[in-house]
């Protein structure tokens, strides 16, 4: 009988095992999985910088760039182009066109990875 109440706590322990993992690598891919992806149509350099609970300050070169890990929250976000005339500026679906070379989006919140492009 007490052979057999071991192996019983024995495969209880094996079946929980895998469950834990799992659990552990959900709130990992939670934590790691908020970032930022910038695609750059001008041929030319530019930066971004955000403001808010991971700051961030870069370059892009006219391919764009990736950048994280970014902390959900509040942020207000500055990109900047070298391009010449006019170009659209856009931050998760918000568009800003304009020829001053820049465009801020304030009060922006960032819950998932976030798609910026300067066109």
């Amino acid at each position: 009988m007490k052979k057999l109440i071991q192996l019983f706590l024995f495969c209880t322990v094996l079946a929980v095992l895998p469950l834990q993992n799992t659990k552990a690598e959900i709130n990992a891919s939670k934590f790691f999985s908020i970032g930022l992806n910038l695609s750059n149509g001008t041929g030319d350099n530019g930066s971004i910088y955000l403001y808010g609970p991971t700051p961030v300050s870069a370059y892009f070169g006219p391919g764009g760039g990736s950048y994280g890990p970014l902390t959900a929250g509040t942020y207000t976000i500055i990109i900047y182009t070298a391009a010449p005339g006019s170009r659209t500026f856009r931050f998760n679906g918000q568009a800003i066109t304009t020829s001053s070379g820049s465009a801020t989006f304030n009060n922006v919140s960032i819950t998932s990875t976030a798609f910026a492009s300067v066109n």
